[in-house]
């Protein structure tokens, strides 16, 4: 997927000539990016013909077609490398949108999750900038017949540095809210040590390994799953050991900016949270302040009841036409020059 140049600074010095280089990670929650068959053993019901959202197949390219238009302009610089995507219902779906619709594709990292709606994460990488030397996926293991999507692993290097650089990705979508935000809290919160006990066991090999964690977590950064257990917090200096950066804390305080809508009022409940390692100028770093939205007008209501809040497919049941109930986020990844 080469649709931007990669960003390169070149630096010149008495010791030869060395380079840093930047591209892009995104997440994006797309808003049930689902077949037009009914699955058996999957709630998918309602994304049928005759089912309740009568999700045809002209409905289906119409959502192909907006994901890719987003995607190439995520890329509008030929320097997106890693993208991290929520609510996409198989493989299938996922390859027909990445082959038929991504300008020259990219790789893909998917497997079918245990989840009742049917929703996996997957990631999209171009492998022009990146190799994916290893994946996993973690699966939350809920109480009682509760069942959700796995978080995915990737480990990733950079193509055009030649030392031995390691960049952990993890791409998550937790349980929801439906039902309560109390009733579901412990459901989150298991989510949470699923990946937190993944993290140490990184960190206990390498303290200042790089690590980017991107997804919706259905919570917001100072909720206990976010802030107690992940021990996701805002940059400064670490209580512990092992503490993580949530680099969208100062998208959550800012009234005008966030993620999604709730009754009226931005929220962030899509967040990248990141390792120390990730700001200690050596291997892969974060570019400060380089967390976003990517709201392009498009992506917002126009006008009516609901100006100003994400342009979304399905509304109050029924079909609207738009892109998802949630704005992508975006930061920018430096890598350090080869010494």
């Amino acid at each position: 997927m080469r649709l931007l140049l990669l960003s390169l600074i070149v630096i010149i010095g008495s010791s030869g000539l060395s380079a840093q280089s930047q591209f892009k990670a995104a997440f994006w929650n797309i808003e049930n990016l689902f077949d037009t068959t009914n699955a058996a053993l999957i709630r998918d019901d309602d994304f049928t013909p005759s089912g309740k959202y009568l999700w045809t197949e002209e409905r289906l390219v119409k959502k192909f077609q907006d994901v890719s238009r987003v995607i190439h302009e995520l890329d509008q610089t030929n320097d997106l490398a890693i993208l991290g995507l929520a609510e996409i219902e198989n493989k299938l779906v996922l390859n027909r949108l990445n082959k038929d619709f991504i300008k020259a594709g990219m790789k893909m990292i998917h497997k079918e999750s245990p989840d009742e709606r049917g929703i996996d994460c997957a990631l999209l990488y171009d492998s022009s900038l990146v190799t994916a030397n290893s994946f996993q996926f973690l699966p939350i293991f809920l109480a009682g017949d509760e069942k959700t999507r796995d978080i995915v692993e990737a480990e990733f290097s950079f193509n055009h540095t030649n030392e031995n650089q390691t960049l952990y990705v993890f791409v998550n979508h937790w349980p929801s809210r439906w039902g309560g935000q109390k009733e579901t809290d412990p459901l989150r919160r298991t989510a949470a040590r699923t990946l937190r006990t993944r993290i140490d066991q990184i960190l206990l090999k390498n303290p200042q390994a790089d690590i980017l964690v991107m997804g919706d977590f259905n919570d917001y950064p100072d909720d206990p799953s976010l802030y107690d257990i992940l021990r996701a917090h805002e940059a400064g200096p670490q209580a512990y050991p092992g503490d993580l950066i949530n680099t969208t804390w100062s998208l959550d305080k800012d009234p005008d900016a966030g993620t999604c809508m709730y009754r009226g009022q931005w929220t962030v409940l899509d967040q990248i949270i990141i390792s120390a390692g990730m700001r200690d100028k050596k291997n892969f770093d974060w570019a400060f302040e380089s967390t976003k939205t990517f709201m392009p007008p498009y992506l917002i209501e126009k006008d009516g009841k609901y100006k100003g809040w994400p342009y979304r497919m399905y509304r109050s049941g029924k079909y609207h036409g738009g892109y998802s109930d949630h704005l992508p986020i975006v930061c920018n990844i430096l890598v350090s020059p080869t010494r």
